[in-house]
C-alpha cells in the first residue's frame, strides 16, 4: 500500500529519493471526493481524491525607505489555511479482492457516489462482485488509453517523478525536470506491453511479451517457495547471481575480446545450475532469476526504441518497484545494446498510471456541461499528487 505526496511543493528528502510518502496510515480518509480502480492480473491499485487543511505563511512587507525600529517593523508574518487537493494511492494484492471492496465501501462509498470507474482486466473479471459488494455501478475503462492518459499526467505535473538510474553515483537517482513537450515516447508498462505514444490522444500498442513481473514471481515462487512479490525481492538483493550463471570468462576463461563481450557478462542464465552437483540458495536463484527477466525485458525495450527511432523509454507496472538491481540491469541492457543512444527513465509511481488514467477519466466527465454545478466546481481543480 502507498500514500502519494502533493504535486509541486517536492521536498529536500523527496528530491533525494523515490520512495513514496508512508503508508502506515490511509491519509485524509474523511474528506475523500472520488476515486477509481485498476484491476491487474495480481494486485489491484485504488487511486482517491481528497482535501486537506494547509497552513501556509504569509509576508507582508511595509516601507522599506525607513530603518526598522521594536514597535514598527518593515515586515508582518501570518499564517493562513488552505484547502488542498490531493491524490492518494494505495494497492491491494488480487487474492484481497474481498478486503480491497470492504475498504472502499467503508470509506470511499458515500450517499453521492453511483458509479466506480475501473480499468484493467479485472474490471470484466470481478464487475458483478464489485457491483454485488458495493451497490455501484461499474464503469469499465480502456486499459491502455488510461495507462497512456496517467503517464502523460504525471510526466507533465509532478516534479521529480522520472528519474534515471545511475549506479555507484554520487546520486544513485537523476531527476528529470517536467517538461511540456514530452513525446514521443515509448511506455514499456511491464504488464500490458509497450506502446508509442505520439501525442495527448494518439499512442499505439506496438508488441509485448509474456515474460514480465508476472514470470519473475510465478517462477520465482517455484524456486524458492516464497510467494511474495516483495519477498522474492529481498531474497534477490542478499543474492550472488554468478553461482547460478554462466558468464563469459566461465566459457572462454575471460573476456571474448573480438566481439566486445566482458567476462562478467552473463552468457547463459541459470547456466551453471545443469552441470554443478550442489544445491543453490534461495537468494542466488532468485537474484538470477530478477536478471533473467529484467535483462529481458531491457532488451525487449531496447529492439522496439531503435525500430521506430525512439530515444526515451519509460518504464511502468509494478514489476521495478525502486529495486536497484532490476533498475540497474534494464539500464545496462538498453545501454549495451543501443550504445547509449536510448535513454532508460523510471517512474515513482509507476504502477499507479492506469488508477490515475481512470480517475482522470471520472473528473473530466463531471465537468462536462451536463454536470451538477456544485460536482463541477469541486472536481474543475486539478488535484495535487
Amino acid at each position: 500500500m502507498a500514500d502519494c505526496d502533493r504535486m509541486g511543493r517536492s521536498t529536500h528528502s523527496m528530491d533525494k529519493s523515490i520512495t513514496l510518502p508512508p503508508d502506515e496510515i490511509f491519509r485524509n480518509l474523511e474528506n475523500a471526493k472520488r476515486f477509481a480502480i485498476d484491476i491487474g492480473g495480481s494486485l489491484t491499485k485504488l487511486a482517491y481524491y481528497s482535501t486537506v487543511q494547509h497552513k501556509v505563511a504569509k509576508v507582508r512587507s511595509f516601507d522599506h525607505s525607513v530603518k526598522e525600529t521594536e514597535n514598527d517593523p518593515l515586515y508582518e508574518i501570518s499564517v493562513q489555511e488552505e484547502i488542498i487537493a490531493r491524490l492518494h494511492f494505495i494497492k491491494f494484492e488480487n487474492a484481497y479482492i474481498e478486503t480491497c471492496l470492504d475498504f472502499i465501501k467503508d470509506h470511499l462509498v458515500n450517499t453521492e457516489t453511483k458509479v466506480i470507474k475501473a480499468t484493467g482486466g479485472g474490471a470484466h473479471k470481478f464487475k458483478d462482485l464489485i457491483e454485488k459488494k458495493l451497490k455501484l455501478k461499474v464503469d469499465k475503462e480502456d486499459e491502455m488509453s488510461c495507462l497512456i492518459k496517467g503517464c502523460n499526467f504525471v510526466l507533465r505535473n509532478i516534479p521529480h517523478e522520472a528519474f534515471v538510474y545511475v549506479k555507484h553515483a554520487d546520486s544513485e537517482f537523476r531527476f528529470q525536470n517536467t517538461h511540456p513537450d514530452i513525446f514521443p515516447y515509448l511506455l514499456v508498462n511491464i504488464g500490458s506491453g509497450v506502446s508509442i505514444v505520439e501525442s495527448e490522444d494518439k499512442f499505439e500498442r506496438i508488441g509485448g511479451s509474456s515474460i514480465g513481473g508476472g514470470t519473475f514471481w510465478g517462477l520465482g515462487a517455484l524456486l524458492t517457495k516464497t510467494k511474495r512479490f516483495d519477498e522474492l525481492l529481498q531474497l534477490a538483493s542478499r543474492g550472488q547471481h554468478t553461482s547460478v550463471d554462466m558468464l563469459v570468462k566461465d566459457i572462454y576463461g575471460g573476456s571474448y575480446g573480438s566481439l566486445g563481450l566482458t567476462g562478467d557478462l552473463i552468457a547463459s542464465s541459470f547456466g551453471k545450475s545443469a552441470t554443478a552437483d550442489k544445491e543453490f540458495s534461495k537468494e542466488d536463484m532468485a537474484k538470477s532469476l530478477l536478471h533473467m527477466i529484467s535483462n529481458d525485458i531491457g532488451q525487449l525495450a531496447c529492439l522496439y526504441a531503435k525500430l521506430h527511432n525512439l530515444s526515451r523509454v519509460y518504464f511502468g507496472g509494478f514489476f521495478i518497484r525502486g529495486h536497484p538491481v532490476t533498475m540497474h540491469t534494464i539500464t545496462y541492457s538498453i545501454n549495451f545494446f543501443t550504445k547509449g543512444e536510448v535513454q532508460a527513465l523510471f517512474l515513482r509511481h509507476e504502477g499507479y498510471l492506469g488508477a490515475i488514467g481512470a480517475f482522470l477519466k471520472g473528473a473530466e466527465e463531471d465537468t462536462e456541461p451536463h454536470a451538477a454545478g456544485a460536482q463541477r466546481n469541486e472536481t474543475t481543480k486539478r488535484p495535487d499528487v
